[in-house]
């Protein structure tokens, strides 16, 4: 069974981080929400509460991370992607999956992470407007989500379901995206 782990803080993008969660799920992708902060009981940007699967101490580290998951994916939302940014264990994480040729995904201003991890450089990616440094990647600013071998970023909340069809269609297959997509009634 495919098995993506979404790294998570407070002022998380309750629908960016949802979205991605429950299409996956119905695409029959198991997602481990886990947190950064040491709690398991998160609160979005608005005030929605959520109760995450896992803590990143229960993991232990990215190689076993990287051994158990197909993907990371970051949801954006503020604090939560500066939170993600500024966090030395988050980085390590992102670097491994990205190393091992693993599914490294980030939306609206949560690639902000890829770009601090140096994975950004050179290749095109998108975020929400005015988060990253435009002179490193190839910045593409009228693509919902934009996938780059197996990095692939997302504009923001408007993108949310492009952003987790393009998830399942990497993990997956583009036909389980589809039927994911027919099955929620959305045209791509």
């Amino acid at each position: 069974m495919k098995k993506i782990l979404m790294l998570i803080s407070n002022g998380f993008e309750e629908v960016e981080a949802l979205t991605a969660v429950d299409l996956l799920r119905r695409a029959g992708i198991t997602v481990d929400m886990c947190s950064i902060t040491g709690e398991k009981t998160l609160y979005g940007s608005h005030d929605i509460k959520i109760i995450a699967d896992c803590l990143i101490e229960d993991i232990k580290n990215a190689e076993k991370a990287v051994s158990v998951y197909d993907g990371i994916v970051l949801p954006g939302g503020m604090p939560n992607s500066t939170n993600l940014r500024d966090d030395e264990r988050v980085l390590s994480y992102i670097k491994a999956f990205a190393a091992a040729g693993k599914i490294t995904a980030a939306i609206c201003a949560a690639p902000i992470a890829l770009e601090r991890a140096g994975l950004l450089d050179g290749i095109e990616a998108t975020s929400y407007p005015d988060c990253l440094d435009e002179t490193r990647c190839l910045y593409c600013n009228d693509i919902k989500t934009v996938v780059s071998n197996n990095i692939v970023t997302s504009r923001g909340v408007g993108t949310a379901i492009d952003f987790a069809l393009a998830l399942i269609g990497k993990i997956d297959t583009s036909e389980k995206a589809d039927t994911v997509a027919k099955a929620i009634l959305y045209k791509k």
